[in-house]
């Protein structure tokens, strides 16, 4: 396509997106406004190089749509929990809860004190665990735990303490559609166990979050799909899959790949804790398209290239997926990984405009093109592909060796 074909498309496109824009949750980043259409001339294309996956006998943990590894220099043992600590409704900021279960009270955040039914609390808020109903505003969310909760700078802090197969149960419900077939659920149930086991303490006031930085824990939903997702963490209770060294498996999820997995340590770096690899898959292709500033790229490359570059001056490299791994600045010479890059990315123009890694980017005047496919980081179990693997009939156990090559599926006591 020639630079007027080009400015054209990004002209269009901009037109397109800008009755349907939406601004992103504070946790994905504020949404970044639109500067004026791509003159025709001045059109470049950043020159992308294919390269072969890279293999490694081991990746590094993960930080996705869902369930992405957390930094090597973290790494944490793998610990056979029975409950898990999930730090819940950070993204909403609550100031006042209503409360109700065992018993019913109002709890409200009044700077760093605590106000209990219209008493000050000298200490945190501790309820025995139960079916709670927390409704706030623009909240109304349900939770199978015991509930703690304290106050910090006008904010309630509330953290959910689960036992392990009930918050299997409520990720699977949450991180799914409501047709997954119930073999894809059991495989989800696995690999979700499994991240949650192998991630460690990943915040500093409990092991989790309910957001996709960790596992999306929505504490709401539809009744059905939710005992569906039960009756697979039941089937499945206490399997993990694990590392040829006995090792669980920090396993990664995401909501499509585009119709190719990706290698886990040229996303995520080495060492390889993930047990996946990059494997052909059925899952659609899941084309998307994105329109932001010039600025915005190059802001993107100096945080993830810790250091000033120029969006002309980048270089995307591939694996086989299609998946961009590094990113190079040929002005200083300096790379960065390709996750890190789309993240700096969606942080700025939102998750739900930069879906995935696998993209290519056009500049033309002040503005960039972005064209990509799939959803997440493309490692690890697909969602989109195991769904459809099901229901031609796969069970979870081939749709776990299919995505995850070197984990074998085991139960927690098992060394």
């Amino acid at each position: 396509m020639n630079a007027a074909g080009v400015a054209m498309l990004i002209a269009a496109l901009v037109v397109g997106t800008a009755s349907a824009a939406e601004s992103t949750d504070a946790w994905d980043g504020a949404a970044t406004g639109r500067s004026a259409l791509l003159p025709a001339a001045g059109t470049s294309t950043v020159r992308a190089s294919p390269r072969h996956a890279r293999s490694s006998p081991a990746a590094r943990a993960p930080s996705s749509t869902s369930a992405t590894p957390a930094p090597a220099s973290r790494a944490p043992k793998p610990a056979a929990d029975t409950q898990v600590d999930v730090r819940i409704l950070s993204k909403h900021r609550p100031a006042r809860l209503r409360l109700d279960g065992p018993r019913s009270l109002e709890v409200v955040a009044s700077g760093n004190t605590l106000i209990v039914d219209g008493r000050p609390q000298p200490h945190a808020l501790r309820l025995d665990a139960g079916r709670w109903h927390v409704r706030g505003r623009g909240l109304d969310r349900r939770y199978e735990a015991a509930l703690s909760l304290e106050a910090r700078d006008g904010e309630l802090l509330v953290v959910a303490t689960f036992e392990l197969e009930t918050y299997v149960a409520a990720v699977t419900a949450s991180e799914t559609e409501v047709d997954t077939p119930f073999e894809a659920l059991r495989a989800q149930a696995i690999t979700a166990r499994s991240y949650v086991l192998a991630s460690g303490k990943r915040h500093d006031e409990a092991r989790a979050c309910d957001l996709t930085h960790c596992q999306v824990l929505r504490g709401e939903g539809f009744a059905r799909h939710l005992r569906r997702a039960r009756d697979a963490a039941r089937s499945t209770e206490g399997i993990v899959l694990r590392l040829p060294g006995g090792d669980i498996a920090l396993s990664p999820f995401h909501a499509s790949c585009g119709g190719h997995t990706a290698e886990p340590v040229a996303v995520f770096g080495a060492p390889d804790r993930t047990g996946a690899a990059a494997v052909p898959d059925r899952c659609p292709a899941s084309p998307w398209r994105a329109v932001v500033p010039r600025a915005l790229v190059t802001a993107a490359a100096t945080d993830a290239l810790g250091g000033p570059a120029q969006a002309a001056d980048l270089l995307l490299d591939r694996d086989s997926s299609g998946a961009v791994v590094r990113v190079v600045d040929r002005a200083s010479g300096r790379d960065a990984r390709g996750d890190a890059f789309f993240r700096a990315l969606g942080s700025r123009a939102g998750w739900d405009r930069i879906r995935s890694a696998k993209f290519s980017m056009t500049l033309g005047g002040d503005q960039a093109l972005l064209e990509g496919q799939g959803h997440g980081h493309g490692v690890g179990l697909c969602q989109a592909g195991a769904a459809l693997l099901a229901r031609q009939g796969w069970t979870a156990e081939q749709l776990l060796a299919h995505y995850f090559p070197h984990a074998l599926p085991g139960k927690l006591q098992d060394k």
